[in-house]
């Protein structure tokens, strides 16, 4: 059960040429969506591994890195829109921008079932910055074209599956945001991690 918090990467990170190119290996895998995995299980994502900060325990990337991979997955998210609109059919398209868990920002798209569930996924955060805040913009890509809602980062532990002890139910309860009741009587812990800017495109 890892509940640590997202830090930023305090230690040494070498090979900073390898990771850009790493990136940009990611971009051109990625700009063409696999229409048939989309098909197949109506949602596709583009998910980067960034080494070192996505392992077991995770850790935040410098801005200017994170800088970089947001046009990298803006510039993934206008060309999926390209080959959705072909599709004529409804669908949802986001780029999930997660802000203290910065390696699990995503581009996401679904169709037919799916489309539904992920536009109810997240709970709004009202009264908040809708754009990123500046350590985010880049002059590779304006977040001003895309349109914002901002979200709460929330990580589900459910009781029966993630304490297998009283000393662990009695941590989550300690550091959980609060408590729900599933149907079947078990104990959802959520925890807030912090914010979600949703992007998308004009016209979706």
């Amino acid at each position: 059960m890892n509940m640590e918090p997202q830090l930023v990467n305090r230690k040494k990170v070498r090979g900073w040429k390898r990771r850009l190119r790493q990136l940009e290996r990611f971009r051109l895998i990625y700009r063409v969506l696999d229409i048939p995995t989309l098909r197949a299980h109506e949602v596709e994502y583009a998910k980067l591994w960034l080494d070192p900060w996505s392992r077991l325990v995770k850790r935040n990337p410098p801005f200017w890195y994170r800088r970089r991979a947001v046009a990298v997955f803006i510039d993934i998210l206008r060309n999926w829109k390209i080959q959705l609109d072909e599709l004529q059919e409804p669908y949802y398209l986001r780029l999930w921008l997660f802000d203290s868990r910065f390696p699990s920002t995503q581009v996401v798209a679904a169709i037919g079932s799916r489309v539904l569930f992920y536009e109810r996924s997240f709970n709004d955060r009202p009264g908040m910055v809708s754009v990123p805040p500046e350590p985010y913009h880049d002059a590779g890509c304006d977040l001003h074209a895309l349109r914002w809602r901002t979200v709460q980062d929330e990580e589900y532990f459910l009781a029966s599956v993630d304490a297998e002890s009283e000393e662990e139910r009695a941590y989550l309860r300690k550091v959980a945001s609060r408590e729900e009741s599933t149907p079947d009587g078990d104990t959802l812990y959520i925890m807030e991690r912090g914010l979600i800017w949703i992007g998308c495109l004009p016209s979706n």
